[in-house]
């Protein structure tokens, strides 16, 4: 296993900079990465590496990351990742010789390894796909489950690699950050953000809040914000049923922020919506510089 962890990363260091110098950097096999100026990050033997100038504490745990993979893996998002898959074979150069795609906020890394696996059944380019999070937690995870992608602990306002390395930047319901964006695509890569649309979660929202506010969810400010940020070339709404048993439920309540701080009677109410469908509704945007 230490094998395959040490070959994704090292073969593909070059795409890296150091995070405290910013100066390229270079493998020691099966060890660690070193910046020109001697700046060293171990690997992982889970198979990652840290790549944070310093270590945070965030508010995504273990259990959080479990929920997410739990439901991933009943097919919750099996019709975005068709979507996402689908977008990439149909604008992928045909020229390319390998694509470099970055999952910037990838958790526990299912949504990368879901994507990248439909791709590399249809098309012959070489998907190097490599996800970064600032949750060591998942991060640790990702890189368990998936040995063949890079998988590094990175804070995406200072990302650990350098300019114009990625083909395609995926950034999935996660917070963006667009100049560090603009810096890592290359000339003729795109951007591809996912954000809920109006009745994502709706039932669930419903069964919380009631007739509140916190029912309503509107997406024009983030569409604006990326519209003002990259040239839009391209925009998909997707929507489906996803029928909750109580196991999904579970992870649902786990891994979704609109429970979190939920109050001993509002997850009473949710309780009644195993065995109910729920709604999936998401926008896919798709971006170039």
């Amino acid at each position: 296993m230490l094998f395959l962890i040490s070959t994704a990363i090292s073969l593909h260091a070059e795409i890296f900079r150091c995070p405290i110098c910013q100066a390229s950097m270079h493998n020691v096999p099966a060890t660690s990465l070193v910046c020109n100026n001697h700046h060293s990050f171990d690997l992982s033997k889970h198979g990652y590496v840290h790549l944070a100038a310093r270590t945070y504490k965030t508010k995504y745990d273990k259990q959080m990351f479990a929920a997410r993979r739990a439901i991933g893996e009943q097919g919750f998002f099996d019709p975005l990742y068709a979507v996402l898959s689908e977008v990439i074979l149909h604008t992928t150069e045909p020229e390319e010789n390998q694509m470099y795609v970055l999952d910037a906020g990838c958790g526990e890394g299912y949504h990368l390894t879901q994507v990248r696996q439909r791709v590399m059944q249809t098309s012959q380019i070489p998907f190097i796909g490599v996800g970064v999070d600032l949750a060591k937690e998942g991060v640790m995870l990702a890189a368990k489950s998936d040995p063949e992608v890079v998988w590094c602990v990175g804070d995406l306002t200072k990302a650990p690699f350098a300019d114009r390395q990625f083909h395609y930047i995926l950034n999935l319901l996660s917070p963006s950050n667009t100049d560090e964006f603009h810096r890592l695509l290359a000339d003729d890569g795109r951007m591809i953000k996912v954000i809920p649309a109006a009745n994502y979660l709706r039932e669930l929202r419903e069964a919380l809040y009631q007739e509140t506010p916190k029912t309503q969810y509107t997406n024009h400010r983030t569409i604006d914000h990326f519209q003002a940020s990259f040239q839009l070339i391209g925009k998909e709404r997707v929507q489906y049923q996803f029928r909750l048993d109580e196991r999904s439920l579970s992870s649902l309540l786990q891994m979704t922020p609109l429970a979190w701080g939920a109050a001993p009677e509002q997850l009473e109410r949710v309780s009644d919506l195993a065995g109910v469908d729920v709604t999936i509704d998401l926008v896919v945007l798709i971006g170039r510089k």
